[in-house]
């Protein structure tokens, strides 16, 4: 259990305080307090894997706990998104099965090959868009804690725009990933 793999779980622990601060509607700066809480989740994962890179920290724990306690994060919050009533329904619902399908074909192709296939450049992009996307509705919800409803049309367009987008990545990289499991998958390693 390295630096690199305390900071991962470290990650998973903070999740819910987030859903904490994030559904507690009679609590004063929720929206300041959740987004500190998932602001710095956020950066135990650009940390840890920075940390892992540099030390050879790299272990399979890692590989697979990473990814896990980033589709706990961004799951957990855009599903609370969804029962507050401020994300649509249907790119959420296509992340979260896109996450559980390569979250189980990545545990698949780990047990038949004893391979754990590390992220790519989609996957780092899908999940920055998804912290985004994430952060800006937090962000709009701070807004109109402390403005008003003025201008929450174009907030919310703007956060349904980064939702969706990250929706879109998601899918991409997923298709990028059912593509390289199925090569590991069928070859005869």
């Amino acid at each position: 259990m390295n630096i690199a793999n305390k900071l991962t779980v470290l990650r998973i622990f903070l999740v819910f305080p987030a859903i904490f601060f994030v559904l507690c509607d009679w609590l004063p700066y929720r929206w300041f307090l959740a987004f500190c809480i998932f602001l710095a989740a956020s950066f135990t994962d650009y940390l840890d894997g920075k940390i892992a890179r540099k030390y050879g920290y790299i272990t399979d724990f890692g590989k697979i706990m990473d990814p896990l306690a980033d589709k706990m994060l961004i799951i957990s919050m855009y599903i609370c998104f969804v029962g507050l009533g401020i994300s649509p329904i249907l790119p959420v619902v296509l992340i979260v099965l896109r996450e559980f399908l390569i979250t189980s074909l990545r545990f698949l192709v780990s047990e038949k090959k004893n391979i754990v296939i590390s992220a790519n450049i989609f996957g780092k992009l899908k999940t920055l868009s998804q912290i985004i996307a994430v952060s800006a509705v937090m962000v709009s919800q701070m807004y109109i804690e402390i403005f008003g409803n003025n201008y929450v049309v174009a907030l919310n367009l703007l956060v349904s725009t980064l939702i969706w987008l990250s929706c879109a990545f998601s899918i991409i990289s997923g298709v990028i990933y059912l593509y390289q499991s199925k090569k590991i998958l069928f070859s005869n390693r």
